[in-house]
């Protein structure tokens, strides 16, 4: 259970509700850090907009997109995306053994260039709160320029999120821990 309880569907009010139908959406649920967002309707809905138009309105693809997340929850240990974007990572593309060396906070052996380029951006940006100027050229010449601000938006919006997660001590579905 969060430190903040649930929110009533039949309390919320009219703003709340049309939010809250809007991030349901796809979705069919409203779970993860949404239900504390939806304390402020106008922050919840500008949320879930930037994390649709960086999951599915992308140059970079879901598959990278995935990836990334994968590489910002495991750096910072949230237990509840994980458990969620995990699985969506191999749905995307990204082989198990990538999923599982990142899991196990190995470095893991990429075949593909791009998904190599993208875990190191990541990687780096979460270890040294920065990016070097020889990582940013290699994700330039990987992504291009709108790629490469896709990618770091969605490194910095799973940052977000993941400090969301865990302040309000969001559990996984199931109560497990899959990250140690």
């Amino acid at each position: 259970m969060s430190r903040m309880p649930p929110l009533d569907a039949e309390r919320l009010s009219p703003e709340q509700k049309r939010v809250y139908d809007q991030i349901a959406g796809k979705r069919k649920t409203v779970r993860g850090p949404f239900p504390m967002w939806l304390r402020n309707p106008k922050l919840a809905e500008h949320a879930n907009q930037f994390g649709i138009a960086l999951r599915d309105h992308s140059t970079i693809g879901r598959r990278i997109f995935e990836l990334a997340v994968i590489t910002v929850c495991r750096a910072w240990s949230v237990q509840y995306a994980w458990s969620s974007h995990a699985p969506q990572a191999e749905l995307a593309g990204i082989a198990p053994e990538i999923v599982a060396a990142i899991r196990d906070n190995r470095t893991p052996n990429f075949k593909a260039a791009d998904e190599r380029v993208a875990y190191e951006v990541a990687k780096e940006i979460m270890d040294t709160k920065e990016l070097s100027a020889s990582t940013y050229d290699r994700a330039i010449a990987q992504f291009g320029e709108q790629g490469t601000v896709e990618l770091i938006s969605t490194i910095g919006y799973y940052a977000m999120v993941g400090i969301f997660l865990k302040s309000f001590d969001v559990r996984t579905p199931t109560g497990e821990n899959p990250l140690k």
